[in-house]
């Protein structure tokens, strides 16, 4: 794996004006705290869409946090095919191992154009010691992740399709939502089909008839790279249907 490059002073952002950080690892921190973070933080750079943070089997030993952008994980299947685990955006916490030498069991590619913040295992160590409270921070950001693998599981191993689909879709909604986005309007959804089929385990002409269902019922509709959401309590009332 390629070392990511790093972005020049002037184009870096300080974690005090850093608008993930409410959703962030360290999002409760006094301004002291901050600017000790800051100075452990090992780099900031940007990916292109298309562009790998890392790939299942790669051994990086530093961990992220997106600031900007969406970021597809995945595993690989023997035959090829991929299983979609989770869309990532602006705050959350990719890449950590409780052995950082150990290799990663993932994939994270980014989707649209991306911003990373990253801490090596060291700093990482640094931070916990300096910061015990991170540590409970960081084990409930694993418990939610470990919870969110439950639920997929579920739903994508049990539920009809469009119950799937009306799952993932709201998940995605509810987490821009939370993000500042106004999902009333259009919204930019780089997502394609094939990436939502392999995230609900379905093939891509099934997704296809499926959105092609909830959109002639005016509930949602999902095309060329946008997302408008006519009916949210509907989309709503069918993802809650699959439990």
């Amino acid at each position: 794996m390629s070392l990511l490059p790093k972005l020049p002073i002037e184009e870096k952002i300080s974690c005090e004006t850093c608008s993930s950080r409410r959703h962030a690892w360290f999002k409760q921190c006094s301004q002291k705290d901050l600017e000790h973070f800051q100075l452990l933080r090992s780099t900031q750079t940007t990916l292109k869409a298309g562009d790998y943070l890392f790939m299942e089997g790669d051994t990086p030993n530093s961990a992220y946090t997106l600031q900007e952008g969406w970021i597809l994980c995945f595993k690989t299947l023997s035959n090829g095919q991929r299983q979609v685990l989770s869309v990532a955006f602006s705050g959350d916490f990719l890449g950590y191992r409780t052995k950082m030498n150990q290799a990663i069991n993932y994939s994270a590619m980014a989707v649209t154009d991306c911003r990373i913040c990253s801490f090596s295992e060291k700093n990482i160590i640094q931070l916990l010691q300096h910061s015990p409270e991170l540590i409970q921070s960081l084990i409930s950001i694993q418990e939610t992740q470990a919870n969110t693998c439950r639920t997929r599981l579920t739903y994508v191993g049990q539920a009809p399709a469009k119950l799937k689909l009306a799952y993932f879709l709201v998940d995605i909604l509810n987490k821009l939502k939370m993000r500042g986005v106004d999902i009333n309007q259009s919204i930019d959804f780089p997502l394609t089909h094939e990436d939502v089929a392999d995230a609900i385990g379905i093939t891509s002409v099934h997704m296809c008839r499926v959105a092609v269902e909830l959109r002639r019922a005016n509930i949602v509709d999902c095309r060329h790279n946008h997302i408008r959401v006519h009916d949210f309590e509907a989309l709503k009332e069918l993802a809650a249907s699959v439990f």
